[in-house]
Formats: structure tokens, sequence, C-alpha cells
């Protein structure tokens, strides 16, 4: 079987893993899943890959988690469908709108490094660091005698720091900085707040308000923002780092937290209109490149409709009994 042939099997598999955790799933699902398992060698080893991937989360070796792949992520083309402006109020408001858009997304445009929604960037800085930079994400680098400066302006990066006693390693965010103190830590920063997961050695944080946490330890999360430090609590690793291997996991993860990380690898807004479905639960492994497939699974697997505005724009509802 060629290569693009058992991608596709692949991509099934997926939604048969997420049919199948679901609470919706049948008897009927149950057996035909069993058919479409039976149909060829390729179709179970295509499951077997995709089980196995979601099996071994918890005893997979943190050293492979460590090194992320840097395979090039296809981004999903999505262009929005061009309409025609009849008038120059028309014309000037959208001007305006993208004015606007720009501005609020500048740092981003001129930062030293990003990527776009679907993508990442593996990126080496001159003293031997390792980034790896997650969708729609951007720094910038200021290197000096005195410190090792990152601007994190949004997104998501996963850093493996080089050692140089003299000069601290920092990453600034939105609500304040986060010093390394060893080798490997991922910072996430999302609606004015910063989340950090260290996964050797440690970090410390001070937010801008001068609130500070002398250190956050292997397996250790926590979340800040500008004027509160949370408790930091454990986090199984395995689980805090699919990203770096290019996939995306929810276990029982209601809807809307799935449609919020969905929202950061695709163009346009995925969009959940009705509060009766906001905590459904869903269960699944998917690509980071192929959100396509996360919504066919949340449309087999949940009582929800899927109404698509524009190609970008797409609205989740519940299907009336």
């Amino acid at each position: 079987m060629t290569q693009p042939n058992f991608a596709q099997l692949e991509q099934q598999a997926m939604l048969w893993q997420a049919r199948l955790s679901s609470d919706q799933c049948s008897e009927a699902d149950r057996i035909e899943f069993a058919q479409w398992l039976q149909q060829s060698p390729a179709h179970q080893k295509a499951w077997q890959d995709i089980n196995q991937f979601w099996n071994s989360l918890d005893t997979i070796n943190l050293d492979d988690l460590l090194e992320p792949q840097t395979l090039s992520a296809q981004v999903i083309a999505l262009k929005p469908k061009q309409r025609p402006i009849k008038t120059a109020l028309a014309l000037a408001a959208s001007l305006l709108l993208a004015l606007g858009l720009f501005m609020s997304k500048i740092d981003y445009y001129l930062a030293d490094y990003n990527v776009v929604a679907g993508q990442q960037k593996q990126i080496t800085l001159s003293d031997g660091s390792s980034i790896l930079l997650n969708t729609n994400s951007a720094f910038s680098v200021s290197f000096n005698q005195q410190q090792r400066l990152i601007t994190l302006h949004q997104g998501e990066a996963f850093f493996q720091v080089a050692s140089d006693k003299a000069r601290p390693f920092i990453v600034q965010t939105a609500a304040g900085q986060v010093q390394a103190l060893g080798t490997a830590f991922d910072v996430k920063q999302q609606d004015q707040q910063t989340q950090v997961t260290v996964f050797e050695h440690a970090v410390s944080i001070t937010n801008k308000q001068g609130q500070r946490l002398d250190k956050l330890q292997t397996a250790e999360q926590l979340q800040f923002s500008a004027d509160s430090l949370q408790t930091a609590s454990k986090v199984n690793l395995q689980r805090a780092a699919p990203w770096h291997q290019q996939r995306i996991v929810f276990q029982d993860k209601a809807l809307v937290d799935v449609v919020a990380e969905l929202n950061r690898y695709r163009s346009g807004k995925i969009i959940c209109l009705n509060d009766s479905i906001k905590n459904l639960p869903i269960t699944g492994v998917f690509g980071i490149a192929d959100t396509e497939l996360a919504l066919q699974a949340i449309e087999q697997s949940l009582p929800v409709k899927i109404t698509r505005i524009t190609e970008q724009w797409i609205v989740l509802s519940q299907i009336k009994p």
C-alpha cells in the first residue's frame, strides 16, 4: 500500500479512536469498527500505530519528548470567500479593520522568529540553546554580556537551554519573567495568562507585580498573570508534550476547551453556539496540521452539528432531538 493511502487509514484510525472513546458510542459503532479493522492488514497496522501512541503516553521515554521532531507540518490553506465591496465607505471600514488587526499583531510581525497557524519551527540560538516554536507564535532575542533575554510575544515555545553561568536565560511574557535554572521547559502565553511546564531541572518565576516563585521543579506546572501566581501542580509530562511530536491529545476534555485549542492551530474561528454543548467531553489524538479531522471526530462522536459560515468561520451547535 502506498504511503498516501496509509496516511488516510491513520486518519480513519484517529476518527475511530475518538468515536470509541465517546459516551455516544453504540454497539453498532463497535461492529462497524470491527468490520473496518478486518478489511486489511494495513487497516490493522494503522489502528495499532494510533492506539499505541495513545496508550504509550504514560510510559513513553521522556528523552523522546525532549528531542522534538522537526517534520514540516502541512498547513491547510483556508481562503475566505471573496465578496465585492460596493461602496467607498465599506472599503474604508475594511481598511481600518485591517489596520487595527495589523497593529494588534505588530509584535508578531516584527518578531525575530514567528510561525503561522498550523506550523512549527525549530530554532538554534547563537549560544547553542534550542527552541521549538509552536503554532501561531512569535519571539524576539536580545543577548548581551549580562543576560540572554527571550521575549515571547504570543503563543508557545519549548526551551532547551545551553549552560552559561555568566548569563542567565530569561523568557519575558506579558505577565512577567521565567528564568531557567536548568535545561528544559515550556512557556505558553494566552489571554494575558502564562503557563509554565518544567521538563528538566527547574525555573524561577516573577510576575509584573513582583510576586515570585523561587523554584518550579520537574513535572510541575504553574499559571500566572501580571498580578497573580497560582499554586504549582504536578503534571504528567508525557501528556503535556504531544505537541512536540506534532500531535494534539484530548482526554475527556470539555468541548469548549477543545475548541479553544483547535483555534490555535487554524486560521479563522470555531465557535460553540450553545452553552449546553460546551462541557461535552471528547477524547482523541490528532495531527496539529489536520484540525478538519478533529472537527469530523467531534461531529461523529458528539450530538453536535457543524455549520460552515465560510471556509474559515465555523459554528458548533446542539443537534435538536
